[in-house]
């Protein structure tokens, strides 16, 4: 199969397009035809030399996203799966290639509104963005959600995923043209952080009540100011 694979530690240069030996799915595996790979931070990273990819995945194939058919099933597969089937998921590496193998457990159908494009772009943002939402910060329709850094990946899928929930959303971002694009995805109120103060718009904008929910990338930078003493 062909794969996208890192030649050596460096940007764009050292990725180059081989041929190199198709996977086989083992025990409760499945085989992914790859129609699609998302590119993200961790990718370009990893082909600078400074995210080594885990345990068990190729070390030299980025692609930490996918969206593909289903190509071939392990032995042990017990989830009702079959070949042929649309689907996307992570992966701990192997996406940028023609076929990616993956746990059983790990592959999601695609919604059929979505084509392969859409939904190799939806895993690690979306699927993290609904995690700091809803599982851990069981977020409730109708509540205030302030989203730190709204022009990131999981940044701008927080702020949809608060916005079909019913939620007021304020934002920070240090480009206004980034606040104005955040709009059309829900973003209520948009703060420029370089010339603005986001808990003192907050705190007007709410009566003084605050957010029930802080979706936070940025840490130390802002935390005083997020988290009041």
């Amino acid at each position: 199969m062909k794969a996208i694979v890192i030649s050596k530690p460096g940007g764009p240069e050292a990725l180059e397009v081989r041929e190199v030996a198709t996977p086989e799915p083992q025990g409760d595996q499945v085989r992914i035809r790859v129609r699609a790979a998302g590119l993200n931070r961790a990718d370009l990273m990893q082909a600078r030399g400074s995210y080594p990819a885990p345990p068990g995945v190729p070390a030299d194939i980025p692609g930490l996203e996918y969206a593909g058919e289903i190509d071939k099933l392990g032995p042990t597969v017990t989830e009702p799966l079959k070949v042929g089937d649309r689907v996307f998921g992570i992966a701990g590496g192997g996406g940028q290639a023609e076929y990616v193998v993956s746990h059983e457990r790990m592959v999601v159908p695609i919604p059929p509104k979505l084509d392969f494009e859409q939904a190799a772009a939806v895993p690690e943002a979306f699927f993290t963005a609904h995690d700091a939402l809803e599982t851990q910060g069981c977020a409730k329709p109708g509540q205030r959600v302030l989203v730190h850094a709204v022009g990131s990946g999981v940044g701008s899928a927080a702020i949809q995923i608060a916005h079909v929930m019913g939620c007021l959303v304020f934002g920070t971002s240090r480009t206004a043209e980034k606040l104005e694009l955040a709009k059309e995805l829900g973003l209520d109120v948009g703060i420029h952080s370089n010339s603005e103060d986001f808990a003192d718009l907050v705190r007007w904008h709410t009566n003084g009540q605050g957010v029930d929910l802080v979706i936070d990338f940025l840490g130390a930078p802002r935390w005083r100011a997020t988290w009041p003493p």
